[in-house]
């Protein structure tokens, strides 16, 4: 699997991190994003594992993420992915190279557009609570990267808990939430690349 997918899965979580458990399935996105936008920014560690056949899974690995409006930074083992919301700097640790771009040039996989596209492409379903108050939504669009979506959800504290993803190749994603952290102070330069702390790294320019 191509890590620019992981990392779009990623994102993915961000923009459903605020959804509850309410009946009505209709109001479950709207209520993501009024939630996601009251919070200056978000944090999520999380273990990860891909299944290439959507049946047997790799080793557990583990990440960090965080959102701020339209700027994020993604941190896996081998990679770093950091967007300020104009530029994103795709950052490959043990090549000591990074890939720098426009955040608008064809990337259709940033936090913003995420949202646009489950606001009004994925259908959401409430399928259910468990004795845990655990609830199960399920969100769908058979035209998509994401053919399937499930999500764990702890409905009285409104936290992820787990996601599956399903991609349109077979493959899947399982994420599990180890820890959210809501409205730190981050700094000006957090979601930015400097090229002064890795002077070995081969800048490569694609803008």
């Amino acid at each position: 699997m191509k890590k620019r997918n992981i990392i779009a899965c990623l994102l993915l979580l961000f923009a459903t991190q605020a959804v509850t458990a309410q009946n009505n399935a209709e109001t479950l996105l709207r209520v993501m994003v009024d939630q996601l936008k009251s919070h200056k920014n978000v944090e999520m560690a999380f273990g990860y594992q891909f299944s290439p056949d959507g049946k047997n899974f790799g080793d557990s690995e583990k990440g960090h993420a965080w959102l701020q409006g339209q700027a994020y930074k993604i941190e896996l083992a081998d990679q770093q992915t950091i967007s300020d919301g104009t530029t994103i700097w795709s950052y490959l640790i043990e090549d000591e190279e990074v890939m720098v771009s426009n955040a608008t040039d064809g990337v259709d996989n940033t936090p913003l557009k995420l949202l646009t596209s489950l606001d009004e492409n994925y259908a959401a379903t409430l399928t259910g609570i468990d004795a845990q108050g655990v609830a199960t939504i399920e969100l769908a669009n058979p035209k998509g990267q994401y053919k399937r979506v499930t999500l764990k959800i702890n409905a009285a504290k409104t936290e992820l808990q787990n996601a599956d993803i399903y991609m349109d190749d077979g493959s899947k994603v399982v994420v599990t939430v180890e820890k959210m952290t809501f409205d730190q102070d981050l700094g000006d330069k957090f979601f930015t690349f400097d090229t002064k702390k890795h002077p070995k790294v081969d800048v490569i320019d694609m803008r």
